[in-house]
């Protein structure tokens, strides 16, 4: 007889890898297994972020335990939860598929339900590391839970897969002001942990650093701020990062609407220089007319560099990039919400718990179709561009 896996996570680990996980051309099953009532303490404590131990099932991989608890800023929902899966909260090291965690996206303020997943996309077609996404349907004890996407989580692992090293200072952006990069003091606990955050070297993070980048953004002359600047940050790889969320109009970004949100910012390993990562797409695809100025005013960063004319030359050029990757209709991006759409509608219309209807879901999808026709034209008359 052929042997088998003999443990739960060496089948995990066998029979799945990253590229199964977010296989764009597949829509698959997530089981998850609680004890009885946990699932309904999980929801009714949403606001918590307390982890239950449950079993978890992929296709034919299983993993015995593993925690879940409940994730999200305004995402946060308490009959359909986002989540987060920590394979390694019980059993020390405990991976699945080379991830110590996922998270599901419950996909709540997105009536399309694929918003992050093509803004992603699009990240990525432009040379910028981004986590993977792909749509999922969630069961929970063996009932339909609803349409969920699975996103890759910006870790150490995220880092050694994307930037090919993990060394650095990994920051997690949390919103908790209308902050745009102003220098407020030499102290660190300015920034950190709040708004921050410290994902590796938690204990001793490197504060330093971050405080000269900050420092360095608002008090270098003008004539010397972009040879300044070099060591902090690659400048056109941060304005094609920017030319990516401009296009696609995300109105709670770097430009946001209430200041700097949804990203991670990453200080390479050995060297000062930081790399933005983007996070949390959910709500781009605002408006076909919202201005690529927009708010770049009043972002410390974009407006210093914006001020440079080859920097302004060169966003304007990664606008146009961007343009072209995503496609007029029929073109990229058209194509791919279709093909989105028709992978995911037959389990979007049955999800239940979606807080908004069937209907509203293809007026959604309806609505991004007409971004791709509407909004290189405008971008392109507030360039000057044909």
């Amino acid at each position: 007889m052929k042997l088998l896996c003999l443990s739960a996570c060496a089948l995990a680990m066998c029979a799945q890898t990253a590229t199964d996980i977010f296989d764009p051309a597949k829509l698959n099953d997530i089981r998850l297994n609680f004890a009885a009532g946990d699932w309904e303490k999980l929801r009714a404590t949403y606001l918590e972020d307390t982890y239950y131990k449950a079993g978890f099932q992929w296709q034919s991989a299983k993993v015995g335990s593993i925690g879940i608890r409940s994730r999200g800023n305004g995402s946060r929902n308490s009959a359909k939860p986002g989540l987060k899966l920590d394979f390694s909260q019980y059993v020390k090291d405990q991976t699945f598929a080379g991830f110590k965690s996922l998270v599901l996206d419950n996909l709540v303020q997105d009536r399309s339900m694929m918003a992050e997943r093509l803004s992603m996309e699009l990240f990525r077609k432009m040379g910028i590391p981004a986590p993977r996404v792909a749509h999922v349907r969630l069961y929970v004890n063996d009932k339909f839970e609803g349409l969920y996407t699975v996103v890759e989580p910006v870790d150490k692992i995220f880092l050694k897969t994307h930037l090919g090293e993990d060394s650095g200072q990994l920051f997690d952006y949390e919103w908790n002001s209308d902050y745009n990069f102003e220098y407020t003091g030499a102290d660190g606990g300015l920034y950190a942990p709040a708004p921050f955050e410290p994902k590796t070297n938690e204990k001793s993070p490197d504060l330093a650093t971050l405080v000269e980048f900050i420092r360095i953004l608002n008090e270098t002359s003008d004539d010397r701020f972009a040879a300044a600047l070099t060591e902090f940050l690659d400048a056109e790889k941060y304005l094609n990062y920017l030319a990516v969320e401009t296009f696609l109009a995300d109105m709670d970004g770097q430009l946001g609407d209430w200041g700097m949100n949804n990203f991670y910012l990453y200080r390479l390993g050995g060297k000062k220089q930081f790399v933005f990562l983007p996070w949390d797409k959910d709500v781009t695809f605002s408006s076909t007319t919202r201005s690529v100025w927009h708010n770049s005013d009043r972002n410390v960063l974009s407006r210093r560099l914006l001020a440079i004319p080859a920097y302004h030359d060169h966003f304007t050029r990664a606008l146009q990039q961007v343009m072209e990757l995503a496609g007029a209709p029929g073109g990229w991006l058209d194509t791919e919400i279709n093909r989105i759409k028709m992978q995911i509608q037959t389990d979007a219309a049955i999800d239940a718990i979606k807080p908004y209807s069937t209907g509203e879901f293809y007026d959604g999808v309806h609505d991004l179709h007409d971004f791709t026709r509407f909004r290189p034209q405008f971008v392109r008359g507030e360039l000057g561009v044909r």
